[in-house]
């Protein structure tokens, strides 16, 4: 009855306890004679239908970026620079929430301005967390400005998800904005890898962890910046 996700988070919370009260081995033997399984396994099958299905789809870049104008239209700026920074910076739109409070207020903390980075990893109580972190993004000053030119409160995502799904019918498809920053990014050539790190993903391969060492001042500058620079080009567009 469970979702494949809380289904692996259920084994999970088990497999820890059971290793809490020393019955690790009694755990295993449950998994066994019940037939337990962590992962689903048509994972894979909708991962693929999902990348190569997707031509007429509602989740394919061009629809995605044409929702963003579309919706954008009929907002005022403040709230049209919100979906617009979402897209640049592919945060969730909780952390972006709290990106944009955080240029407001804690400036000199928060931006590196030699870097031209977001530092999230210094505010861990807000943006790492068990399973959804951000540690990093990329800015510009467009896209620093596109932050303070939002509403002067703390939480927006009410009053937008109103303007755009009540007072004009859309969907309230915020999401595409993380989507449209990670396909356009891979589009260009941008490694996995950085895409990961810059969506708050560390995943646990041996290269990465112990091999890849790029120079990110020479890629923040020469490879991400002017692709940053070309997406929100191509979505005011």
């Amino acid at each position: 009855m469970l979702s494949p996700e809380k289904k692996s988070h259920v084994m999970k919370a088990l497999a820890s306890l059971s290793k809490f009260l020393g019955k690790y081995d009694l755990w295993l033997e449950i998994i066994r004679k019940f037939q337990l399984k962590w992962a689903d396994p048509n994972k894979t099958v909708k991962v693929f239908n999902s990348i190569f299905s997707n031509g007429n789809s509602d989740t394919n870049l061009t629809f995605m970026i044409k929702w963003i104008k579309d919706v954008s239209s009929v907002l005022p700026i403040e709230y049209k620079n919100i979906l617009l920074f979402n897209s640049l910076t592919g945060l969730r739109p909780d952390e972006a929430q709290k990106a944009i409070w955080l240029i407001k207020t804690k400036e000199n903390e928060y931006i590196d301005k030699d870097k031209g980075l977001l530092k999230h990893y210094q505010f861990p109580s807000i943006f790492l967390r068990h399973t959804k972190n951000a540690y990093v993004s990329i800015v510009n000053q467009d896209i620093l400005d596109l932050a303070k030119e939002t509403p002067n409160k703390e939480y927006y995502y009410a009053s937008l998800r109103k303007r755009i799904s009540s007072k004009n019918d859309f969907s309230m498809n915020m999401y595409y904005c993380r989507k449209i920053f990670a396909t356009y990014l891979r589009n260009k050539g941008i490694e996995p890898e950085l895409i990961d790190l810059l969506q708050g993903r560390l995943p646990k391969s041996i290269f990465l962890r112990h091999y890849y060492r790029p120079d990110i001042n020479e890629i923040i500058g020469k490879k991400i910046g002017p692709v940053l620079v070309e997406l929100e080009n191509v979505i005011r567009d």
